[in-house]
């Protein structure tokens, strides 16, 4: 009896047939991660997890040279299956994910500084539009965002909880797939608690991304 987990509210569900063409009970979600061959809620919700459509997922980390290596790595996965990428980072693990590819690899990535997109007067409804003004309509897309510190430090705590909120759900409405990046070194120390409670999967230091325990879905509605 495979196992189903809710991509936008984490909840486990047991299929008897392995149908995804069902909505969750606990939030209407119709976004499924499939375990074909699990039987055990808790050995699920112990494995690591493979990103996909519609996962919104964070790294918090303090070692940027282990950040860089994940986010690249996220990246080449994406690239592999033909998701066009969308890079909002700032420095200095911009260019440190950048050179990890050759120039060619990048030609139809988008590639931003954090600042251009967060800064400087943030606001939360602006920001997901921008980024969804980048997604071309015919073609799958994956992003990888963080936000620098000088901004985030001019920024209510409450107000990036309710960005990270609707991001989530424009994640889901987009099918895309996105990794949030938080430096839990050089952020305000408010912002660590909203990297937890805001994704379903989450990467610690850049070791194996897994379902995120500690995350509380909340409903926000349609962000389009």
């Amino acid at each position: 009896m495979p196992v189903l987990e809710c991509s936008r509210c984490n909840e486990l569900y047991y299929s008897a047939h392995g149908a995804t063409d069902l909505s969750c009970d606990a939030c209407g979600g119709g976004v499924w991660r499939v375990f074909p061959d699990e039987v055990s809620f808790a050995r699920v919700a112990g494995l690591q997890r493979d990103v996909q459509p519609g996962d919104h997922a964070v790294l918090v980390y303090t070692d940027v040279e282990r950040a860089a290596d994940f986010c690249s790595a996220f990246l080449r996965d994406g690239l592999a299956i033909g998701e066009r990428l969308i890079i909002a980072l700032p420095d200095p693990l911009r260019p440190m994910v950048i050179d990890r590819f050759a120039p060619e690899e990048l030609s139809d990535a988008v590639v931003l500084d954090s600042r251009e997109v967060y800064g400087p007067d943030f606001d939360p409804e602006a920001t997901i539009q921008e980024f969804e003004s980048l997604v071309r309509s015919d073609e799958p897309a994956r992003f990888v965002c963080a936000m620098d510190p000088e901004t985030a430090a001019t920024i209510d705590v409450a107000t990036f909880q309710h960005y990270e909120r609707i991001a989530h759900q424009l994640v889901l409405e987009l099918n895309a797939t996105a990794l949030c990046v938080y430096d839990g070194q050089r952020l305000p120390i408010g912002f660590s608690p909203v990297a937890v409670h805001t994704h379903p999967l989450i990467s610690r230091d850049g070791s194996e991304l897994r379902r995120n325990p500690d995350f509380a879905y909340e409903p926000t509605g349609s962000v389009s």
